[in-house]
């Protein structure tokens, strides 16, 4: 099996889609737990952290 070399531009388009993806998951996430927090305590949530 031979590896196929990609371009430049193909590896940095595909890092930035990552990049937004990765960006909208985590702010989906941010949102649900937030919610999930106030449901569960009352109080809102001050800050968010996830690797």
């Amino acid at each position: 099996m031979a590896k196929e070399r990609i371009t430049q531009k193909e590896a940095l388009a595909k890092f930035k889609s990552a990049k937004e993806k990765k960006r909208e998951c985590l702010a989906s996430l941010e949102k649900s737990m937030k919610e999930t927090y106030k449901q569960r305590t009352g109080k809102e949530a001050k800050t968010f952290f996830a690797l």
